[in-house]
């Protein structure tokens, strides 16, 4: 028989994935894996987790004559090679228990038996205590990962008390082959067999090999964060936890990636399984970073005649910015007037640049409410028309009443106090850009998105298609200005978000997408016009914030358009590049159906007015009563004080 005997290599590969879940008041969500490395740590709130590998670091177990050995020997095994020793420690200062598991996965391709191998884990404390001995084949099946996709056993489980300061415990692992393995029949004769070791913290866990990363993307995959769940909605708009080792989200087929924070956040969610509509307090879908390619740099001094220049957005997305010393990109510019003839930047057409919404904040993109921002428990159009700071008000999902009649300045301390650790804040005009960006390259729906007509405001709506509407997507037009207005405020032209048919109104055409961006109730963004001094005023945000526009740690928060006194609705030439305004043009006089010129306009015969004094926020995406003049590339200007129009939308930039 020893003549038989085969060398047999089991290799222990140390890596640690972890998903550490709070319990009690708050969860939150880890994706974390290192290989090879001394230290993987990861905190949130009142809950710390160190995994740490004491030895055999970066090489694991390697067994290089693994003949069949008596557990007596296989127990003592020392030195280097043959022992992997770790230890998890963790600090709690709350009431809550976390349970963890040890787990030793089989990798894919291992073709030795499981009951060929003995796994021996031990505590070490001064001297050893037994903790398993056992075949890998007896071990049981964990219920952290799907059985049918992976082969991975339980080896230890414990719980962490509650209020447990420096916890500590130091694991031994050895693995040999059993002594009473049978070679007699040649079957176990040069084979391997790989383990990796997990750790799960009351979670699923997701290992470094099996999160989904979209390729397209280029490492500005979601970033999920605290109070965040990754989500999937169905082509029927129910919601379901995603499983992010599988391909959740797909901007190459326009299937862009959506989280939810929960209402009740002590609830814990199995992958596929649905969250209902009632614990869901707010919706995101995230926008990568990316670059454009520079398409129209024209100074509009004086307005041209209308002409259709709509065209499609090239993007290409990275975590990288863009620079003057490459051949085919430019220097992002800052501030507006650059980018054009005689100014800094170097930007030309046909150059690549990094997209601004992303230069503010460390992160690999923004989550964007994928609807405005409502008024929780508001029953009637009415009621939602509240001027207040009250953080446990916002709600973000469909079907709601906008929070409307609200200034500036609350609005944006709504915004900012919403998720503070998320870096929560009121949607910049640079980042309405880069949402209008997306929508309208090969990534998004690439067209005209529908207005949300409801004369109600309520969010996540869309117009009906009628042969006689005079609105976006009809196929005639209204006589005059008074049957295009009706024709969009009638409740039989307009549907709602679990109509199918309602995605039209998003900007993917699909439910992944992000509503609410023409039509329905303007949105105030933080971009302003002229000096601070100016924007002050109705706004009220210098009431809350007395140092707001000269402090810098707000700068990151708000856009600002160096004009003068003297600007005009028509000074295009003031935009910022990217934030969806100026290269939107050349722009004209739009004529009504009753063959007056009224409104300019630009892409779609969106509504195209740059703010002036004394009106020098920006508004964006229209209004309903505004039929053909609301769109994603609509941009007005307002006082920055209440006004029923009026809504606001949060944005999330979590650090990567």
């Amino acid at each position: 028989m020893k003549n038989k005997k085969k060398q047999i290599i089991i290799t222990l590969i140390g890596i640690i994935s972890l998903i550490v879940i709070t319990v009690g008041v708050t969860y939150a969500f880890f994706n974390y894996s290192r290989t090879g490395t001394t230290d993987n740590v990861v905190k949130t709130g009142g809950i710390t987790f160190l995994y740490t590998e004491v030895s055999g670091v970066g090489k694991g177990i390697s067994l290089t004559e693994a003949y069949p050995v008596a557990d007596s020997i296989g127990k003592v095994q020392t030195g280097e090679g043959k022992v992997f020793d770790f230890k998890v420690t963790s600090n709690i200062s709350m009431n809550s228990n976390i349970g963890y598991q040890v787990t030793a996965r089989k990798k894919t391709g291992s073709t030795l038996a499981n009951s060929a191998v003995k796994v021996y884990l031990t505590e070490v404390n001064g001297t050893e205590q037994e903790l398993l001995l056992s075949k890998y084949s007896e071990l049981d099946q964990t219920d952290k990962v799907d059985s049918s996709k992976y082969d991975e056993r339980i080896l230890y489980e414990a719980t962490v008390p509650a209020n447990t300061a420096n916890y500590e415990k130091n694991f031994r692992l050895r693995m040999w082959v059993d002594e009473n393995t049978d070679f007699t029949d040649g079957s176990m004769n040069d084979k391997t067999f790989t383990l990796t070791v997990n750790v799960y913290a009351d979670g699923k866990v997701v290992t470094a090999d099996n999160t989904y990363k979209e390729a397209l993307l280029n490492g500005t995959d979601p970033v999920i964060s605290d109070n965040l769940i990754p989500v999937v909605i169905s082509d029927t708009g129910v919601v379901t936890k995603a499983d992010t080792s599988k391909k959740w989200y797909s901007y190459e087929n326009k299937k862009w990636a959506n989280s939810v924070i929960l209402k009740d956040e002590s609830v814990v969610y199995k992958n596929g399984e649905t969250i209902p509509d009632s614990n869901i307090e707010s919706y995101f879908v995230w926008i990568p970073k990316y670059s454009y390619q520079l398409f129209d740099l024209g100074n509009y001094s004086s307005l041209t005649s209308i002409s259709d220049k709509t065209q499609e957005i090239k993007i290409k997305f990275g975590t990288s910015n863009t620079s003057d010393s490459k051949s085919g990109e430019c220097a992002t510019p800052f501030s507006n007037n650059q980018g054009i003839a005689g100014s800094s930047g170097n930007c030309k057409v046909g150059d690549y640049m990094t997209h601004p919404a992303f230069l503010a904040f460390d992160t690999l993109g923004l989550w964007v409410g994928k609807f405005e921002t409502g008024y929780d428990g508001a029953t009637s159009t009415a009621s939602a028309q509240v001027n207040s700071v009250d953080t446990s008000k916002i709600i973000i999902k469909p079907n709601v009443y906008s929070w409307r009649s609200i200034t500036v300045g609350n609005a944006f301390k709504n915004s900012y106090d919403y998720k503070r650790d998320l870096d929560s804040h009121m949607m910049k005009n640079t980042e309405w850009g880069s949402v209008a960006y997306l929508q309208h390259s090969k990534y998004g729906s690439g067209a005209s998105v529908r207005i949300n007509n409801n004369k109600a405001y309520i969010t996540g709506y869309a117009a009906v298609e009628e042969p006689t509407a005079g609105y976006k997507g009809g196929t005639s037009i209204a006589t005059n200005r008074n049957e295009l207005t009706n024709l969009c405020i009638d409740g039989t032209y307009t549907i709602n978000y679990l109509n199918s048919n309602s995605i039209v109104a998003s900007t993917t055409n699909n439910y992944s997408g992000i509503y609410d961006m023409s039509g329905g109730a303007f949105e105030y963004v933080m971009g302003y016009t002229t000096s601070a001094t100016t924007v002050g005023g109705s706004s009220g945000i210098t009431n809350l914030y007395s140092d707001f526009f000269t402090n810098s740690i707000y700068s990151k928060y708000w856009n600002k358009y160096n004009t003068s006194s003297s600007i005009t609705y028509t000074d295009y030439n003031n935009r910022i590049l990217g934030d969806a305004t100026g290269e939107m043009g050349p722009f004209g006089r739009k004529t009504d159906p009753d063959n007056n010129p009224r409104n300019n306009s630009g892409w779609y015969n969106d509504y195209a007015h740059f703010p002036v004094p004394p009106t020098p926020w920006f508004a964006r995406g229209g209004v309903w009563s505004f039929g053909t003049g609301s769109g994603i590339f609509s941009f007005g200007y307002r006082a920055g004080g209440v006004d029923s129009m009026l809504s606001y939308r949060i944005v999330l930039a979590p650090t990567k």
